[in-house]
């Protein structure tokens, strides 16, 4: 008789209620929730929150973005970036300008000392990542790349066919 994974067991591993076997958003949520935890315990030491962190990869990356491709890019609410993006630039990670092409629009970039820190984080979440996806060859981490993005990609503009409408409320009437 195979055992049903519940709680810890011996070797650390969780164990999942049966209802919870094949549900995407389940193993999607433990995957970042431990990822997370790893990634918290080197951020600590900085005082940055994870959200902080995801971003200041994400300006890292763009090098200066506005709230809303921010918010787009981050899948967190514009208001939310907004307040977090206020935090990075009172602690001088962060700076906002006005864009040069359209003042109505505010730019955000890492200060020199927002790329220093996120440099000296650099190592620790790459080894995070490397770690967990250790499991896989170099094929099936691309797959994995590649089937994830498609997934994001359809996720963002959903389909609900068997639906008339949004999904409604359990209190909701047609």
């Amino acid at each position: 008789m195979s055992r049903t994974r519940r709680g810890p067991n011996s070797d650390g591993n969780m164990e999942e209620p049966p209802s919870m076997r094949g549900y995407l958003p389940h193993y999607l949520s433990r995957l970042m929730n431990i990822l997370n935890l790893r990634l918290l315990e080197h951020l600590r030491p900085f005082d940055i929150t994870a959200a902080q962190f995801r971003i200041m990869q994400m300006l890292d990356a763009r090098k200066s973005a506005s709230i809303g491709e921010i918010a787009r890019d981050t899948v967190i609410e514009q208001s939310v970036v907004s307040r977090i993006v206020a935090q990075l630039e009172e602690r001088g990670y962060a700076l906002r300008t006005k864009r040069a092409d359209n003042a109505r629009i505010v730019e955000v970039r890492l200060t020199r000392e927002g790329q220093k820190v996120f440099s000296d984080l650099r190592p620790f979440f790459l080894a995070i990542v490397d770690d967990a996806t250790s499991v896989l060859s170099p094929a099936e981490k691309q797959l994995l790349s590649e089937l994830l993005n498609r997934i994001f990609d359809h996720a963002v503009t959903p389909r609900y066919p068997w639906l008339e409408g949004p999904p409604r409320t359990p209190t909701s009437k047609r």
